[in-house]
């Protein structure tokens, strides 16, 4: 049922026989009341088929069958290991990326990091940005400093002796 009907339905509904669902009493707006269909066959919008209920009475009157699982979580195995090749993939280069840039200007600006990164590596700024918070982190070799209003990442001063 579209919009338009849904709409047109409802009001009627809720005028015949006011608006509440048929069941456990339950009014809008602390419950969304639905149009239930007496025979279950959503072709059939005779008004003598329809009535209100919550969702909560419309599913425990028709409880939708089992699901099968296994189609989940694969689907769920597949996109996990898309994603984690894509980040195995692309982290390395994300890395090379920024030592290279390291290497040529000694210190760049956090957001010139990211976006430059995240546009040559075609991957979004979001994970630009946790790939460089790990390179930032307390065993990468990088580190953050504020310079005038920017943040800037360089490389951390090698420890003594080294």
């Amino acid at each position: 049922m579209n919009g338009y009907a849904r709409k047109k339905w409802y009001g009627f509904l809720a005028q015949r026989d006011g608006e509440h669902c048929y069941i456990c009493n339950r009014i809008p707006p602390e419950f969304q009341l639905i149009i239930e269909h007496k025979d279950n066959n959503n072709a059939n919008n005779n008004p003598e088929n329809l009535r209100l209920s919550c969702r909560r009475c419309n599913y425990i009157k028709n409880p939708r069958g089992p699901v099968d699982l296994s189609a989940c979580v694969n689907m769920v195995n597949d996109d996990t290991s898309a994603e984690i090749d894509i980040n195995t993939r692309k982290e390395p280069l994300f890395r090379k990326f920024v030592f290279h840039l390291l290497n040529e200007q000694n210190k760049v600006s956090q957001h010139e990091v990211i976006y430059s990164g995240a546009e040559e590596l075609g991957i979004s700024p979001v994970t630009a940005r946790r790939y460089l918070e790990k390179m930032c982190s307390g065993r990468g070799l990088l580190m953050k400093s504020n310079e005038i209003k920017t943040i800037m990442i360089k490389y951390k001063p090698k420890p003594p002796g080294i």
